[in-house]
């Protein structure tokens, strides 16, 4: 049966809640402000008493600091407001209809109904702990929390969406979000300190020399956004094709090729990988290890397809600029040279959608249905882009999707392969 006309599922939640992750993080930044514009007005303040040969600018910016102990302060409050916003899920206990289908969500609540198209929801996953729900991430920075009362409710309700493991990728970040509040507002005073202590130890006042306010200010900012950098959450993505962690200072791509083992350990997760490599070691925490483990194995398993079509190499670059590869693909779409590759169609849509196919072969076929004009092109690529874990291929796809790959979008999508 086409997805199109999958039967809606419909249950009654307990709960549906909402979380404002956006909105969370935007008061995180604007926590920061009330420490950073004081210090940077201070030092300011003292390179244009030297500059200017002004002691009352040098008075400034010794008054200026004292306003950074007042935005520690409100930096607090506001990192506190960021924190509730972005870690807690807002909603009365009242039973809410839940619909869920091809063309999006439906909510309704006595008369009361609201509708969310499938094109806003970015990403789902099934969660057991502390209670079983469906976690939906929409875009604009908000998070749906729709409670169920079986884990395979979850798992209907998010095949109705269509975000299965072959059919949409999903983003989970780990540890908690307050790590990095906490590291934004306290770094930099802490960094502040250090630094003047340790420059005037050296030097003399900071406020003695233009050239010492400046490396002050660029010591102190450089470091506290290094420190707040250290402290991001760990984005793990998992795609159709494999599984991408990005840390705060590394990413590791690991194609479903090459994972041989996906074990849980209590709140760790490990995936374990070929030639001997070490297991990549993931801190989920006990409410995400079993679902995200869950999750990577059955894209894992979806992965595994039957043996690629005779004549699919064809579909490659092969060494080609664009423009050569692209006359290639032209030519196939010839009736004698089609007949040569025995490539139909179906065989074509294969490509596209294995996950274990070389980058360039899947974005090959891709555009091929383009240039031979297939009805359903467009629809498929953007399937196919929004399963995939790899970024790169993720921006080809959708290029290829609207006739616009370029030489630059060619290049990110294949540097793996």
């Amino acid at each position: 049966m086409p997805p199109a006309s999958r039967r809606p599922f419909e249950l009654t939640s307990p709960r549906v809640a909402w979380r404002y992750e956006a909105v969370g993080r935007v008061l995180g930044g604007v926590a920061l402000l009330p420490i950073v514009v004081p210090f940077v007005a201070s030092a300011m303040a003292a390179v244009l008493a030297e500059v200017l040969d002004d002691g009352s600018l040098k008075r400034t910016a010794f008054g200026a600091l004292g306003f950074v102990l007042l935005g520690v302060l409100l930096a607090s409050a506001l990192a506190l407001v960021s924190a509730l916003l972005s870690t807690t899920a807002f909603g009365r206990r009242r039973p809410v209809r839940v619909s869920a289908g091809a063309a999006g969500l439906r909510l309704a609540r006595g008369a009361t109904e609201r509708s969310i198209p499938r094109a806003t929801v970015v990403s789902g996953l099934v969660l057991t702990e502390p209670r079983v729900r469906v976690e939906l991430h929409l875009r604009g920075g908000r998070a749906l929390e729709v409670q169920v009362a079986r884990e395979r409710d979850g798992e209907r309700l998010l095949a109705a969406l269509r975000i299965g493991p072959a059919e949409r990728r999903v983003s989970v970040s780990l540890g908690g979000v307050n790590r990095e509040l906490v590291a934004g507002c306290v770094g930099l005073p802490v960094f502040m300190g250090l630094w003047g202590a340790a420059l005037a130890a050296l030097f003399g006042p900071i406020f003695g020399s233009a050239a010492l306010a400046v490396a002050w200010l660029v010591l102190s900012l450089a470091s506290a956004w290094r420190f707040r950098r250290a402290a991001r959450r760990t984005e793990v993505v998992v795609g159709s094709d494999g599984v991408r962690v990005e840390r705060p200072f590394s990413s590791v791509w690991l194609p479903y090729t090459e994972l041989t083992a996906v074990q849980a350990r209590g709140d760790r997760l490990a995936l374990s990988r070929q030639c001997g490599e070490p297991a990549v070691e993931l801190a989920t925490g006990e409410d995400l290890t079993e679902a995200l483990a869950l999750r990577i194995r059955e894209a894992h398993a979806s992965a595994v397809g039957s043996a690629a079509p005779r004549g699919a190499e064809a579909l490659e670059r092969r060494g080609r600029d664009l423009a050569a590869w692209l006359d290639g693909l032209r030519k196939l779409v010839a009736a004698g040279d089609y007949r040569a590759t025995a490539l139909s169609p179906e065989d074509v849509l294969h490509t596209l959608d294995d996950a274990d196919s070389p980058p360039d072969r899947r974005l090959g076929a891709a555009l091929l249905l383009r240039i031979a004009g297939y009805p359903e092109a467009r629809d498929r690529i953007r399937v196919a882009a929004e399963a995939t874990a790899d970024d790169a291929l993720r921006a080809a796809l959708e290029h290829a999707a609207e006739e616009e790959v370029d030489d630059a979008a060619l290049a990110r999508a294949l540097r793996r392969a």
